[in-house]
């Protein structure tokens, strides 16, 4: 007659502030063998037990090894949701791709502890409504080992959670004591030997001056970017005078204010620029006062020519980009010169292929702007649209909205890498490539001023400079030499 195989009985310990698998069974050396194959496990002395790492990679390992003599916790009357015995089955739930990527599947949103200042927290990678709302819990990061988000254990963390999804769709993998503190901890240095605290710990003062400027800003409709930038100009400069009120500051103390910054942050000179232009927004338009003359050195803005591609180098990047979107989203953003948020902001209502144009709307500087559609672009849009089916945007994201810019970055940093062209290029170097291959076919600068939807002739005419044509006049006299 056969031998039966002893059970393996599992249970959930905390072990130095960490939760394992506690793993109990009859000793025999051939289990014990058997179990000391799995990553992670140990050997407990206070808790005279073996145990291993609270995670569906030991779990899967433990089913290979041992199938079914494990033995769960069963489920007693008076225990929560939460049991060992519910936990464990919808981890298995993950999708695994390769040993880097793993995708949580299920209804509801797993919470277990890390340490005792932050927490995973494991959402259906379907739930992109959730999703947002983790992204919007102050000190929330992801967690590249676990493969999941990051949040800080504090109160305002759950709070959050519960109003913006609701508990019942949240299941806590761990014990929540009535101590824990309200909000993350904020301390990190600043200039010196202060601390760098956020807006939210401004006075009075500043906080209502930061509001009214980001009022003005929005009832003058300027970009999301714009304001914040602005913004956190003002923040920091109100930090550096914290005792100093917002109406009290002088061009000196600015002028101080930047010396500080250039001495020890080593700022460019477009931030140098900002944050003049933030202080003079406060003073001009929130304080009222005349227009304000700065006797702060303006530094030269640096005329750096734009790096650029190969006619060759834009076709090996066609090449090598084999998914329809990908391809199609990298075409119209060289065949057109596209910005990278005009390409991510067309609607598929935008493009007309009957005329070979499209419609970029609020572009940069809010201007709209016609530009001609590429005839060999054309085939791969037929195919795109055919394939994917846009509804509203022309390129949309995996859970519906527009194509994200990080995404399109990805995608460009992807083709660079296999093609192996220049390492330098960016998506908007794709842009300054149509600009530079339109002036060498001959095309005029007003022409490709106007496709490009430049305010000022300038502006346009650097491709000059970069066009291989202009170079070649110059005939370097180490050519007459004769080696």
């Amino acid at each position: 007659m056969k031998k039966q195989t002893p059970h393996i009985y599992l249970s959930k310990i905390e072990h130095r502030n960490e939760i394992r698998i506690k793993v109990s069974f009859p000793y025999t050396q051939f289990l014990l063998d058997k179990l000391k194959t799995i990553e992670g496990r140990k050997w407990s002395k206070s808790k005279n037990c073996w145990h291993l790492p609270y995670s569906t990679k030991s779990f899967k390992a433990l089913k290979n090894l041992f199938g079914d003599t494990l033995i769960l916790p069963t489920k007693e009357k008076n225990e929560k949701d939460n049991s060992f015995g519910r936990i464990i089955p919808q981890l298995q739930d993950y999708i695994y791709k390769g040993d880097l990527h793993k995708r949580f599947a299920g209804e509801k949103i797993l919470i277990q502890k890390i340490d005792h200042k932050s927490i995973a927290v494991y959402i259906p990678y379907d739930k992109r409504a959730w999703i947002n709302v983790v992204k919007n819990i102050s000190g929330r990061n992801w967690n590249i080992e676990l493969t999941c988000w990051e949040i800080p254990f504090v109160k305002s963390s759950f709070r959050h959670l519960k109003k913006q999804i609701g508990l019942n769709y949240v299941i806590f993998d761990l014990d929540i004591k009535s101590d824990i503190p309200d909000d993350p901890e904020r301390k990190t240095k600043f200039n010196n030997n202060k601390t760098k605290l956020g807006k939210q710990f401004l006075n009075e003062k500043q906080q209502l001056a930061l509001q009214q400027l980001e009022e003005f800003f929005i009832l003058k409709q300027y970009s999301v970017s714009t304001i914040k930038a602005y913004k956190n100009h003002l923040v920091s400069l109100f930090l550096f005078f914290d005792k100093i009120d917002p109406e009290k500051l002088k061009p000196e103390n600015v002028r101080a204010y930047l010396l500080h910054l250039i001495k020890f942050k080593k700022i460019s000179a477009s931030t140098q620029n900002q944050i003049i232009n933030a202080y003079k927004a406060y003073c001009e338009n929130i304080l009222g006062e005349p227009k304000l003359y700065i006797e702060i050195p303006r530094p030269k803005k640096p005329k750096k020519l734009p790096n650029v591609l190969s006619q060759e180098d834009v076709q090996k990047l066609f090449a090598v980009t084999k998914n329809q979107k990908h391809k199609l989203i990298l075409l119209l953003i060289y065949s057109s010169g596209l910005r990278l948020g005009e390409v991510v902001n067309l609607r598929k209502r935008d493009v007309n292929i009957e005329r070979k144009t499209i419609h970029i709307k609020a572009g940069k500087g809010k201007k709209d702007r016609i530009v001609s559609l590429a005839k060999k672009a054309i085939p791969t849009l037929n195919n795109y649209l055919n394939t994917y089916k846009p509804t509203s945007w022309l390129f949309e994201g995996q859970y519906g909205g527009k194509y994200s810019v990080r995404s399109v970055q990805s995608i460009f940093s992807s083709a660079v890498e296999k093609s192996k062209i220049n390492a330098y290029a960016t998506v908007h170097t794709l842009r300054h490539s149509f600009a530079t291959h339109c002036v060498e076919n001959g095309y005029s600068i007003a022409l490709v001023q106007k496709a490009l939807g430049h305010n000022s002739i300038k502006t346009t005419e650097i491709y000059l400079h970069l066009s291989n044509e202009e170079i070649k006049k110059l005939k370097s006299p180490l050519d007459n030499f004769d080696f």
